[in-house]
């Protein structure tokens, strides 16, 4: 059986998702888990087709290995590893070179030396660096955006969170909390504010309603190429373990 997410909402006709390799059901408030099984299993054919599709773009994500690309703020980077000298602590930075590649500079602790004869483990402890990075960078530039955007639209959140989640930019639920991916910082600004819009507008709408979009609309006119930016880059957002 293929293993799968339920979101319910006032929705009144269930809908089925795959994101990064994972099935997203949503479904109306009403309906029973017995006939959403059934529905999975009259589908599992087409889910395990787009899962695999999905699957088969891995090789085009980032591994966390030395000259390998990552998207930042929406623009290709070059991760560049190196390892700071005793005393210095790591770091994460940006830098540009003369010639206009941009590279994200990982400068790993000197205790990490020895560990560099482990490959996964080394790309795990980069990995793990650059979430580190991405969470500082996330809750300086997110929450101050939320801000601005809860002044134009008049829609406040009664909390917010940011952590990383595997197959959401965002979500807003019932009790008006938002929560947003700190992965968001692999997108370009524009993309990101409309991500908050979207998630802030689901205050007033918990639904993608006509009404929904209109809001969005109002408040983001450029949602549709946003939207289409996420699509095309799809393959590239997705993270992956660290393997040899």
């Amino acid at each position: 059986m293929i293993d799968y997410q339920v979101l319910r909402s006032q929705r009144k006709t269930l809908a089925l998702h795959v994101k990064s390799g994972q099935v997203i059901v949503r479904a109306p408030l009403h309906l029973n888990e017995q006939f959403i099984g059934e529905f999975i299993h009259k589908k599992q054919a087409w889910l395990k087709a787009k899962i695999a599709e999905q699957n088969s773009l891995e090789d085009l994500c980032c591994d966390f290995s030395h000259d390998a690309k990552l998207l930042v703020f929406g623009k290709q980077h070059t991760l560049d590893i190196s390892f700071a000298k005793a005393g210095e602590k790591s770091q994460v930075y940006v830098s540009e070179l003369a010639n206009g590649q941009l590279s994200l500079c990982i400068v790993l602790s000197a205790r990490n030396l020895k560990k560099q004869s482990n490959a996964v483990l080394l790309k795990q402890i980069v990995k793990n660096s650059i979430e580190q990075y991405f969470k500082a960078q996330a809750n300086a530039i997110i929450l101050p955006k939320v801000a601005q955007f809860s002044h134009q639209i008049q829609l406040s959140p009664s909390a917010i969170k940011i952590r990383q989640y595997r197959a959401r930019w965002g979500s807003c639920n019932s009790r008006g909390e938002l929560s947003f991916n700190y992965l968001l910082m692999m997108l370009p600004m524009n993309v990101i504010d409309y991500v908050i819009v979207h998630e802030l507008c689901h205050l007033q709408h918990l639904n993608h309603s006509t009404f929904f979009w209109q809001l969005v609309e109002q408040y983001y006119p450029g949602h549709f190429q946003a939207k289409q930016w996420l699509k095309d880059n799809q393959s590239a957002l997705r993270w992956q373990s660290p393997t040899a």
